[in-house]
This record gives structure tokens, C-alpha cells and sequence, in this order.
């Protein structure tokens, strides 16, 4: 569900990565796994950061999917998505709203924090 995410992210910097830059790490003797490592890794982590925030920012309010996968186990493994539809379903819309307002702030400063790390990282 949110892996489009970081493809997304990650596709362009690997398009934009300089080949040359693999082949000379290659010819002075490095091997596959020192290439990924030490060439091509670091170029990417800025990236895949990216992607796996906005997956989670995108994955805290998931709803659909939550649901068969916790459990639902009130108190133990029910998630926050879960409790917000429980709370509405038995009218306690203050604490419905409380909760989505919480999931909405911290998907808010996910996005933010990466935008400033992007913006560190390009400068």
C-alpha cells in the first residue's frame, strides 16, 4: 500500500546516479557489495528516508487494512485508526476528534521534518 512511496522517491536519484562514478570503484578493486556500500547506498539514503516517511505518514491513518491485520484486541492491539471509528461509533466524538487531530499533527511533522532534511541535504 505505501511502497509506491518509496519508489517514488528512490527511482529518480538511481536514474540520476552517475555510472562512471560505480565503473572507477570497480576498476581500482572494489567489489560488488563495497560498490553498494560505500558508492551507491550513501547516494540513496536521503532518498529511501524520504520514501519510508511519507509511507509512514501515509500508513498512520490507514484504516482498511489496519483493521484485518491488528487483531483489534482492545487495549493491546488495536491501533489508533481503530479507536478513532470506536469512539465514533459509540458517540464520543471529542475523543474521536482528540485522536485524529494527534494522527494528523504527527503525519504533519513527519512531512515537515523531512522537508527540512531535504532541504539540509540539497544545500
Amino acid at each position: 500500500m505505501t511502497l509506491p512511496f518509496v519508489v517514488r522517491s528512490v527511482q529518480p536519484v538511481l536514474e540520476e546516479m552517475d555510472v562512471d562514478v560505480e565503473e572507477a570503484a570497480t576498476c581500482l578493486g572494489a567489489g560488488p557489495w563495497t560498490v553498494f556500500w560505500r558508492v551507491v547506498l550513501p547516494g540513496l539514503v536521503p532518498a529511501i528516508a524520504s520514501g519510508a516517511g511519507l509511507s509512514f505518514a501515509r500508513g498512520i491513518s490507514e484504516y482498511g487494512s489496519l483493521v484485518l491485520l491488528s487483531g483489534n484486541l482492545p487495549n493491546k492491539t488495536e491501533v489508533a485508526s481503530v479507536r478513532v471509528l470506536t469512539y465514533v461509533e459509540n458517540g464520543d466524538l471529542v475523543s474521536a476528534a482528540a485522536l485524529a487531530t494527534g494522527m494528523l499533527v504527527i503525519a504533519a511533522l513527519v512531512i515537515v521534518a523531512l522537508e527540512l532534511i531535504r532541504r539540509r541535504e540539497r544545500s
